[in-house]
């Protein structure tokens, strides 16, 4: 007879909390283990491998729903894989658009920095808070 494997073991393996594999089966990302007489969950394998793919998809910026979606359509025998490949085409769309919209912001702080530089601090009556900053979003 094999060892059984409780929630700790599962959570070691799979490098999360216990809380992490309650919240996992709440959401239905595991399935529900077997309980001893006591009340002990009891999981399989299974479970340390399907918590190990949730860790790497959210790795790869894939959210619980997400994950949700793909581990139905495995559970369902749909083979997921050119749902994952749209899902990540979306995300790295969304990334770059992110890093777009950062690298202007970097260039506008570089700029309102560098016509800044050895000048004296900018004061006048209209100014609330800082006319860096007003100048800047005229500019």
């Amino acid at each position: 007879m094999r060892k059984p494997i409780y929630i700790r073991d599962v959570a070691a393996a799979g490098d999360v909390t216990p809380q992490a594999v309650r919240y996992y089966e709440s959401l239905d990302l595991l399935e529900k283990p077997h309980r001893t007489k006591s009340g002990y969950r009891i999981y399989t394998r299974e479970a340390i491998e399907r918590i190990r793919f949730i860790k790497d998809a959210q790795k790869l910026g894939l959210n619980l729903d997400e994950i949700r979606v793909i581990l139905q359509m495995k559970c369902s025998m749909q083979p997921p894989c050119d749902c994952v490949r749209e899902m990540l085409h979306k995300k790295l769309a969304r990334i770059e658009k992110q890093i777009a919209e950062m690298d202007a912001t970097r260039k506008r702080l570089l700029k309102v920095l560098r016509n800044s530089e050895g000048n004296p601090p900018l004061a006048h009556e209209d100014s609330v808070i800082c006319p860096l900053i007003e100048k800047s979003a005229t500019e």
